[in-house]
């Protein structure tokens, strides 16, 4: 895109356009200078007119026939009706033509990333920084070509090197602190945004993402501490609010996490997801009724939210209130059909009912979607021990095992079937199994198996694995 169309303002530019539009409408001669028509090509790529802009760059190659700007837009014209191949080879003849010109670099490599060709895009975008005054959009756009890639890492890279040019672009900070988020490495983040801030303490965007940071590591007080630094620089920066919200709500203070979302009504209207967590907060704090009004804010607001209709359902069941808690859990997941937490919910309603026959394909559809859910596959072996016997129930588990063969709790449970079953020696042997996993999960098969903590045999074992830790 030209200069001059990112330094003219609208009424600029859309006075030429009419007036080249004008001229064309009435069969006149067209004459403009070539920065005039270069604006009137972005003007028409912008709008995505191709027939247009095609017309346009017609016009200006009869007016400067060897005036490469306009052959550039012809190849990405040619792009743009994905003749990848043809733009390629008009840039390629620019290119042996002018070597210095980083637009035939910069158009090769939007062409290869449309082609999904990153690696190739990637070179041609590094060809392009020796003649590029600056090259902060450059290092931009070499990082969104690894992130394409699925390498976060080089992507980072060269988004940090966007940001030594340019410390105050909030979008750089942004996307840092998410491919550090994305890729599991928010302690990587930490660091690098308190040595951001080192340099740039005022910085409310670092120290938002700082918080976001602390906040997915669970040290939520740290977090706190940094978005208050945000609103210490902009009191009005209303997602801090919300996120402080959030952290207090992970610290269980719900009354705190009450009155922060409440906070972010100051400066935006209220949307639909705020009025759900303050619902939520109220949930927690068993205020049932203040929190199915705030459910039932959140859908005057926004009727398809699905976690309004599943909260409404889970003050249901704490209401005793079943047969109304499974139509919201169904309305919820009719509009998020692939959500496992409400259909796991809704599946123990149906296992606490002993209807089996509609409890067993919730949980069939849990484990096949995520066969790491734990939880659905102890209680589908107890709604399969329900319903087919316990032999049934011992194969679910063995089959959770092949998917999930170092979780302690699906041995446990193993071993508590098994002892059911009269298999003793199994039994033991699978609680050996599973308390060298992890020993602190043994109260999961007492709670499974009272009669055990009578057992000298289980006495003695429980014995030997606490003081060999």
């Amino acid at each position: 895109m030209s200069e001059d169309f990112e330094m003219m303002d609208e009424n600029q530019v859309n006075d030429l356009v009419n007036r080249y539009a004008s001229m064309r409408k009435d069969g006149l001669p067209i004459y403009f200078d070539a920065d005039e028509l270069e604006v009137i090509i972005d003007y028409y790529f912008e709008k995505q007119d191709a027939e247009e802009a095609g017309k346009a760059i017609e016009t200006a190659l009869q007016l400067f026939p060897s005036a490469s700007s306009f052959q550039i837009r012809k190849a990405r014209l040619l792009a743009y009706q994905k003749t990848y191949y043809e733009a390629l080879e008009l840039l390629n003849q620019i290119e042996l033509i002018e070597v210095a010109n980083e637009e035939v670099y910069i158009t090769k490599a939007e062409i290869y990333s449309l082609m999904n060709k990153h690696e190739l895009a990637i070179q041609e975008y590094e060809k392009s920084i020796p003649y590029v005054d600056i090259p902060e959009e450059i290092y931009s756009n070499i990082a969104f070509e690894y992130e394409n890639l699925n390498d976060y890492s080089n992507a980072i890279k060269y988004l940090k090197k966007a940001l030594e040019l340019n410390p105050d672009s909030e979008n750089l900070i942004h996307e840092i602190s998410f491919f550090y988020e994305i890729t599991d490495n928010e302690e990587k983040g930490v660091d690098f945004l308190n040595d951001f801030l080192d340099k740039n303490p005022y910085s409310k965007v670092a120290w938002f993402n700082l918080g976001i940071c602390y906040n997915a590591l669970e040290l939520y007080e740290k977090a706190i501490e940094s978005y208050e630094f945000t609103l210490a620089i902009d009191e009005e920066y209303s997602a801090a609010y919300f996120n402080i919200a959030n952290s207090y709500s992970g610290l269980e203070l719900y009354s705190k996490a009450i009155h922060y979302y409440k906070e972010t009504f100051r400066f935006e209207l209220p949307e639909a997801i705020t009025y759900y967590y303050i619902g939520e907060s109220y949930e927690s704090m068993d205020k049932l009724e203040l929190a199915t009004s705030y459910f039932e804010k959140a859908l005057e607001i926004d009727e398809k939210l699905a976690e309004a209709w599943a909260g409404k359902a889970r003050v249901f069941v704490k209401e005793g209130n079943d047969k109304n808690a499974i139509k919201h859990y169904e309305h919820a997941i009719a509009l998020m059909p692939f959500n496992d937490e409400f259909k796991y919910d809704l599946a123990i309603v149906f296992l606490r009912n002993n209807w089996l026959d509609k409890a067993e394909p919730q949980f069939k559809e849990i484990i096949e979607h995520d066969p790491q859910m734990i939880e659905a596959w102890i209680n589908y072996s107890v709604c399969i021990s329900m319903k087919d016997g316990m032999e049934s129930a011992i194969e679910i588990i063995e089959e959770g095992l092949k998917e999930n063969k170092d979780n302690a709790s699906l041995w446990y449970r193993l071993a508590g079937l098994l002892y059911k079953e009269g298999k003793v020696q199994q039994a033991y042997y699978y609680m050996e199994t599973a308390m060298k996993l992890n020993f602190e999960l043994y109260e999961e098969l007492l709670e499974f198996l009272p009669e055990l903590d009578l057992e000298t045999r289980f006495v003695e074992l429980l014995h030997f694995y606490k003081h060999s830790e």
